[in-house]
């Protein structure tokens, strides 16, 4: 962890390692040109720590910061997504998937 808002570069490196890439719904960008995210923002009390910062291309940081999709880190290198509208969706080192919950209609 760090006291400050960047990370150093060992910090850096680890969460490069751990995500691979932008960390985004569908999203390929490798995770070393990406910026690292604050998760629960740095100036809400957010740390700058590997539990808190994740990869996110510029695009999709942008997008997480000014289009309301939410997300949290759900375990390593994996993260669940709250669209603007309510759809939830996994994201892991797998790939991408909906999260339906019970009651919910089935995909076609």
């Amino acid at each position: 962890a760090c006291d400050g808002y960047q990370p150093s570069a060992r910090l850096r490196e680890q969460v490069i390692a751990r995500d691979g890439s932008c960390v985004f719904p569908w999203c390929t960008r490798p995770a070393r040109s990406c910026d690292l995210d604050h998760i629960t923002p740095w100036e809400t009390g957010g740390p700058t720590s590997t539990d808190n910062l994740a990869a996110l291309c510029r695009t999709h940081h942008r997008l997480k910061t000014h289009g309301r999709w939410r997300y949290q880190r759900t375990g390593p290198a994996a993260y669940t997504w709250t669209s603007p509208q309510g759809h939830t969706y996994l994201r892991d080192q797998t790939g991408t998937g909906p999260i339906t919950v019970p009651g919910d209609p089935p995909e076609h």
